[in-house]
């Protein structure tokens, strides 16, 4: 299958466009026309996983975090992002990043899922398309199992999360027994959202990357906080690609990623 195939249908379900200003999602490294039999999905571009697509013959890394942000001027073996770029072209291995592009549409919504919310809007709308308010994170409420809206307190909140996302632990931020009747969640780094999270009258917001100064001002002005970590919120970006393929494309081989948390709880 040719790359370009690949990179026209991920742009059906994550557009390439809705890409935030700031990010660098896309393809990265290669060629449109190459051909592509192996997928490694990962949720960064470690040099672990380099290693892994390389031992695995893959043709093509679909990530989700860009390899490459800041401008880059020289492509040698002396700085360890641009080291990671040799490696990948030297092993003929394609690049494609789908970073605020699938935070928008993909991921919001499988977090959503996953967490019993009923949608309302994204945080940050930027885009009105067809009535549908299309941005970075959500706001909504919880549903129960008949799917009818309920409050739940902030104690079950944080079970929903760790069963949601798969995690042992999270961070919680106010009183367990707080009313938790409207909710915004942000996968990945959502501490710029709680200006927008108070104004919305949301209770909560789940997220990751949660400064201590941060959290106590949201707790101050009545926005409960859960934070699951940038790892733990966005990990799930892996499975959803995966699942994209074995649905539509299942001649295509997909190599999940062997990332890891990079911290943990000791």
């Amino acid at each position: 299958m040719l790359l370009k195939e690949i990179y026209d249908s991920l742009n059906q379900i994550a557009p390439f466009e809705l890409q935030e200003e700031w990010d660098n999602s896309g393809l990265l490294l290669g060629d449109m026309e190459a051909e592509v039999e192996r997928i490694l999905v990962t949720l960064d571009v470690t040099d672990e996983v380099v290693e892994q697509a390389i031992q695995a013959n893959a043709d093509l890394i679909i990530s989700h975090h860009p390899l490459i942000f800041s401008p880059v001027t020289k492509i040698n073996s002396e700085n360890f992002i641009t080291a990671r770029i040799l490696k990948l072209a030297n092993n003929n291995i394609n690049y494609i990043a789908m970073h605020t592009n699938m935070d928008a549409t993909g991921l919001s919504e499988v977090a959503d899922e996953v967490l019993g919310i009923k949608r309302e809007r994204a945080i940050e709308v930027n885009i009105n398309q067809d009535n549908k308010k299309i941005g970075m994170g959500s706001i909504g409420k919880f549903v129960n199992g008949n799917k009818e809206v309920v409050d739940i307190m902030l104690r079950e909140a944080v079970v929903r999360t760790k069963s949601g996302f798969g995690l042992n632990v999270v961070k919680v931020y106010g009183n367990l027994d707080n009313i938790i009747g409207r909710v915004a969640v942000c996968t990945g780094a959502g501490k710029s959202m709680i200006d927008e999270c108070i104004k919305e009258n949301c209770d909560l917001l789940i997220t990751g990357d949660m400064s201590y100064h941060a959290a106590l001002d949201a707790v101050s002005q009545g926005l409960n906080i859960i934070d699951a970590g940038h790892y733990g919120t966005e990990i799930m970006f892996v499975d959803l690609v995966r699942g994209f393929f074995e649905m539509n494309f299942p001649d295509i081989k997909i190599i999940p990623s062997i990332q890891k948390e990079v911290g943990e709880y000791m």
